[in-house]
């Protein structure tokens, strides 16, 4: 497998025969299948056996992948701002934003900053020289 996968988590679910791979949504974890493609054997007139047919498989597996691979990009959206990727229920499509963004941007967008309040404490006092400024 030479390229970076679409999604941060996939899994390789091949078989002897045929190779499939299942990509997951980097929020929810929604799986998007692949197309099944299968192994073609079709070029010997003696199916091949042992190391031949084993690196025959590994190059039609990566190729496989690269297709799917290449596939799974058309079912996931790019969120811009955490850079994930993630399925259409996680991602938020605004008429009125400039650009849209997953659910988890969008919230961290929503919530007002809560305000940290420090009080004044003993150490603090004490690199004063034990004085209060109030």
């Amino acid at each position: 497998m030479t390229s970076t996968p679409v999604t941060k988590k996939f899994t390789d679910i091949s078989t002897p025969e045929s190779f499939q791979f299942i990509f997951l949504c980097d929020r929810c974890g929604a799986g998007v299948w692949s197309e099944k493609y299968q192994l073609s054997t079709e070029r010997f007139s003696p199916p091949p056996r042992g190391r031949t047919r084993a690196l025959l498989w590994t190059r039609q597996h990566d190729e496989a992948y690269e297709r799917a691979n290449a596939e799974a990009r058309f079912n996931f959206n790019f969120c811009p701002v955490c850079g994930r990727r993630v399925c259409d229920n996680c991602f938020h499509v605004s008429p009125e934003a400039v650009t849209d963004i997953c659910l988890d941007c969008k919230r961290s967008r929503e919530k007002p900053p809560r305000r940290k309040l420090f009080k004044l404490r003993r150490p603090i006092l004490r690199r004063l020289g034990g004085k209060r400024i109030c």
